[in-house]
């Protein structure tokens, strides 16, 4: 209740791109979606989605990751997986770097370009990687 009287006098909750650390800054305008956490980089990495309830692992969607933030990601693909689906998600941000892996996510919307997914389980060497990552992209954003 707090959090929506601050955001009219446009003071919202936000966490830090980079450590999740979560406090209150003074916008003086409004959010266009105040109820996301974090902001998306945008990416054009080659990725992979495997539904975790195929026992085979042969179940292999092929995609463009456009963009990603500590906890979620968009995947542009033409398969279609079902909402609410637990997925295992492989991406590789450079052609000779190993692929970053997250154990677990979930597919949270869909459209026709594809799927949007929210971390729900990743080792904390990979979540260190994708900060790193993140730290990258968001200082090539703000020069």
């Amino acid at each position: 209740m707090t959090d929506h009287l601050l955001g009219a006098l446009t003071i919202y909750p936000v966490r830090c791109q980079l450590c999740a650390h979560r406090f209150t800054t003074f916008l003086g305008k409004l959010k266009t979606n105040p109820r996301r956490n974090y902001d998306r980089v945008s990416v054009q990495y080659p990725a992979q989605v495997r539904p975790i309830r195929d026992p085979s692992q042969r179940v292999v969607v092929e995609g463009t990751l456009s963009d990603v933030s500590l906890r979620g990601c968009r995947v542009r693909t033409s398969q279609r997986i079902p909402m609410g689906c637990q997925v295992m998600l492989e991406f590789h941000p450079a052609e000779h770097d190993d692929p970053i892996m997250i154990d677990s996510a979930i597919v949270r919307s869909r459209c026709a370009e594809g799927i949007g997914l929210r971390f729900s389980s990743l080792l904390r060497s990979e979540e260190r990687r994708l900060s790193r990552l993140l730290a990258l992209r968001l200082s090539d954003q703000t020069l």
